[in-house]
């Protein structure tokens, strides 16, 4: 194959500045050349304005001579030449953090964050790319990228700008699924158990694989894993993801299955979102937004599927996912802003609202995400209910998959009822009206029912009294208690309490870093008197505690099952419907 027109390498150039050098080498026809830096990631809906991590752009013709180089926006750096030229192009860039959406240097690894760190130019985004990376002695190079003869291929930017890249000493575990390679490497150290996260994430990708019913649309597939010291979370590309999890956070087995529902939505992203695509998301633009109503489709229905994939595929049952799925309920109920924002609009706004949350947000915000898939849930019990069982949110995904994508199209903006009714048979323009172009409460009685299940408020035990409600998130810092949010229409709120308040006293009695602990002394209608420090001024006041509206919930079977629910069950969860008898129906 003859070089390409545009050829990159990148080396690590100076770890302890976390800097990457990036040298970038460009036939060019002569005339002006605009080079480009993305300021956002696909996938994360956030302006995260990647060319300020660029420190220095220098460059030069073929003869060594120095090229006219000037900023023309935050994006754009115009090179001038006098003819054509390889435009020979050298730049440093600042890996700053380990996340998912930025690049790494430490002196263990470095992580490479394609459009945090590589330039396109402007009108050549479709030509191919090599990349050369130099790296230290030891390490090795993880990336999704065609591998020829120790240099990486990308048949356009996109692609390049889609596959992030690990170098370090890790290790490389891997097996195969539906003929295709699949590669598992983690950073770090912790308390994960590696080889049982192969073994659930193996099952995990074979069942979203058979899902599709065919061979999966890459020839090899890369988890990169991250063990960090706190944040979680992961980012898809087409046939590799970025994860990120707390180093001590895969035990107890809770919190490790948390950990395997990001894999199942990173790895789902495969189909939907990496190439079933809202239509205005066909082509990439990255250096401004580019806006949707449908992340309640692509971002919920995924985060819905990830709950359901681990289930369906043996890693845990039933009763667990219920579990889990009864505190996404209480976590949505608990949150005014669904009365608020409409999931259509929380899409809308994803730019400026959900990744740049503020003590507000819970009050005035839908979450796409976690709305999304409880709507995702209902929506999939609805069809199957109206169908007999015939007709479910599975075969709208297939659906979207043969008759969308493989079409070359993408998910018009007001297309989803058709879509939907175009796979099942079912009219779903009021049930899309009421519950993602309106905010409001959701309504779960009849969609469980209809799998003999319904949720409820866990009941306390015969010698607990119910605890006073103090209508606040709290969060401990320094031995203090800070309120983070004041629910809108709580007690703290009718109290005049507000988001940031130091809390220093109740009735008179210091509050340290206690006051979970404290409120938990009083009972709902009784009054206590409080102070806190508000902008380093002492404020005072008096609240009445009320009671939990949402409190602690779980999805349980109903006191009578018939054979209907029994089999609706089964078909839906994928298990033999054992917990429908496994536990006492009072």
């Amino acid at each position: 194959m003859s070089a390409p027109r545009q050829r990159i390498r990148l080396a690590v150039a100076d770890i302890a500045a976390r800097h990457f050098e990036v040298q970038q080498e460009i036939d060019h026809d002569g005339g002006p050349l605009l080079l480009k830096m993305p300021s956002w990631v696909p996938g994360s809906y956030l302006m995260r304005e990647y060319p300020g991590l660029v420190v220095r752009v220098d460059a030069e013709d073929a003869a060594g001579a120095p090229l006219q180089t000037r900023k023309l926006d935050k994006n754009t750096w115009r090179l001038e030449s006098a003819g054509p030229t390889t435009v020979r192009i050298r730049a440093r860039v600042f890996a700053p953090e380990l996340t998912v959406r930025s690049s790494d240097i430490t002196p263990e690894h470095a992580f490479v964050h394609p459009p945090a760190t590589f330039f396109y130019v402007e009108g050549r985004r479709d030509e191919a790319i090599s990349l050369q990376i130099d790296v230290p002695d030891g390490w090795r190079v993880s990336t999704a990228l065609e591998e020829r003869d120790g240099v990486y291929w990308a048949d356009d930017y996109d692609r390049l700008a889609d596959c992030p890249i690990e170098l370090g000493p890790h290790r490389v575990h891997r097996f195969e699924l539906a003929g295709r390679p699949h590669e598992f490497v983690v950073h770090g150290t912790g308390n994960a158990d590696i080889e049982r996260i192969l073994a659930d994430t193996e099952k995990i990708c074979r069942t979203e694989i058979e899902f599709f019913g065919e061979e999966p649309p890459y020839e090899r597939y890369l988890f990169i894993l991250h063990l960090v010291h706190d944040r979680g979370g992961g980012l898809e590309h087409a046939d590799s993801s970025a994860l990120a999890w707390p180093k001590l956070g895969f035990r107890p087995d809770k919190e490790y299955r948390k950990f395997l529902t990001l894999v199942a939505h990173e790895f789902f992203h495969v189909w939907n979102v990496k190439r079933i695509r809202p239509e205005v998301l066909l082509r990439y633009e990255y250096t401004h937004e580019i806006y949707t109503r449908l992340l309640w489709l692509f971002e919920g229905w995924t985060t819905y599927y990830d709950e359901v994939f681990p289930m369906r595929a043996g890693c845990y049952g039933a009763r667990e996912m219920l579990e889990s799925m009864a505190e996404n309920i209480a976590v949505e109920k608990s949150r005014p802003g669904g009365r608020i924002q409409s999931l259509s609009e929380s899409s809308f706004d994803t730019w400026i609202k959900l990744y740049r949350p503020n003590p507000d947000t819970q009050n005035t915000q839908t979450n796409y995400y976690l709305k999304g898939l409880l709507v995702g849930w209902l929506l999939d019990l609805h069809l199957r209910r109206v169908t007999g069982g015939r007709r479910s949110l599975d075969d709208v995904m297939r659906h979207l998959w043969n008759e969308v994508y493989r079409r070359g199209s993408g998910v018009p903006e007001d297309g989803a009822a058709a879509l939907i009714e175009a796979a099942t048979g079912v009219d779903v323009r009021a049930f899309l009206q009421t519950h993602v172009e309106r905010p409001g409460d959701l309504n779960y009685d009849e969609a469980l029912a209809s799998i003999g299940l319904r949720l409820r408020r866990k009941s306390r035990e015969k010698d607990q009294e119910e605890p006073a409600w103090l209508g606040a998130s709290i969060e401990k810092k320094n031995g203090r208690s800070r309120l983070a949010v004041v629910y809108h229409g709580g007690p703290a709120h009718g109290g005049g309490l507000m988001a940031g308040d130091e809390v220093l006293a109740l009735d008179g009695h210091r509050v340290g870093s206690d006051l979970a602990e404290r409120v938990e002394l009083y009972r709902p209608g009784e009054t206590a008197t409080w102070a806190v420090f508000r902008a380093d001024r002492l404020v005072e006041g008096r609240i009445r505690f009320g009671e939990d509206p949402v409190g602690k919930l779980e999805i349980v079977p109903l006191p009578s099952i018939d054979e209907s629910q029994r089999a609706a069950f089964a078909a839906w969860s994928g298990t033999d419907g054992s917990f429908l008898d496994s536990q006492a129906k009072d």
